[in-house]
């Protein structure tokens, strides 16, 4: 026996042992980055239909809502794989969509609601 065969693990074991980080920082940014882009727009749009009296329609509101969520979704993405390791990627996700969810369903709550 070569000096190059001297000890053969099986390929799918250290695998199954902890998780895969491109597979936790894909689903991160597709899972998490979806919920972070729902929340932003849900803000921006409860912000923007909030009753300024400036005349814009719900349908102004919404659109720029979306607008916005869809930047977040692919900030989302970048951010999953730009940081330094998995755990970070989905930290940052769920603080994010927190700050920003909270505040949107809170004026969404209120009495009257928006628009």
């Amino acid at each position: 026996m070569s000096a190059l065969h001297t000890h053969r693990q099986e390929p799918t074991k250290g695998w199954l042992r902890r998780p895969h980080p491109v597979l936790s920082r894909t689903v991160a940014g597709l899972c998490g980055g979806y919920l972070l882009a729902s929340a932003g727009a849900i803000l921006v749009t409860a912000l923007c239909a909030g009753g300024g009296g400036d005349g814009k329609s719900g349908g102004d509101a919404m659109l720029a809502g979306a607008l916005v969520g869809m930047a977040l979704y692919v900030l989302a993405i970048i951010w999953a794989f730009a940081t330094g390791s998995a755990a970070r990627a989905w930290g940052g996700m769920l603080l994010a969509t927190a700050l920003l969810g909270l505040p949107g369903l809170l004026l969404l709550a209120l009495p009257g609601g928006v628009a």
